[in-house]
């Protein structure tokens, strides 16, 4: 794990975000959608005739459909196996600490200021800087 893996985090969640509005408008795409009519009757007495309608996806859009869907769905579970693993490696710091500054700055996106304030109670944008870059430079 790296700094810059830490840093990508919140952009991560934001993509997950946006491939998950992707996805919606993909399913929801009025201009796919067909529709018909069918006669029919119900299956008990009495056999009234009646118009059904029926809606799908018009299969020219079928193939773009599933290719489109096939590359968001593999770029999501990427993007959740990245968040996943730098998740896993906050839970395995050891000190305190360090893992205050890695959710204040990379989770939660604060400033260097606001995170020294709240993990040292000092408002020196360096202290904590320099603790995350000791840290990685350790490991």
């Amino acid at each position: 794990m790296t700094i810059k893996d830490l840093e990508e985090y919140r952009q991560l969640k934001n993509e997950v975000k946006q491939i998950a509005e992707s996805l919606e408008r993909l399913l929801n795409n009025k201009n796919a959608l067909v529709f018909d009519t069918v006669k029919g009757s119900s299956h008990i007495m009495p056999y009234q005739e009646r118009i059904i309608t029926i809606t799908g996806l018009d299969h020219r859009y079928m193939r773009t459909y599933e290719k489109r869907k096939k590359g968001l769905e593999d770029r999501l579970t990427r993007c959740y196996d990245k968040i996943a693993e730098i998740e896993e490696f906050i839970k395995t710091v050891r000190r305190s600490e360090i893992r205050q500054i890695i959710e204040y700055r990379y989770i939660r996106g604060l400033s260097w200021i606001a995170v020294s304030k709240r993990v040292y109670g000092d408002p020196s944008e360096n202290r904590a800087r320099m603790a995350i870059t000791r840290f990685f430079a350790e490991i």
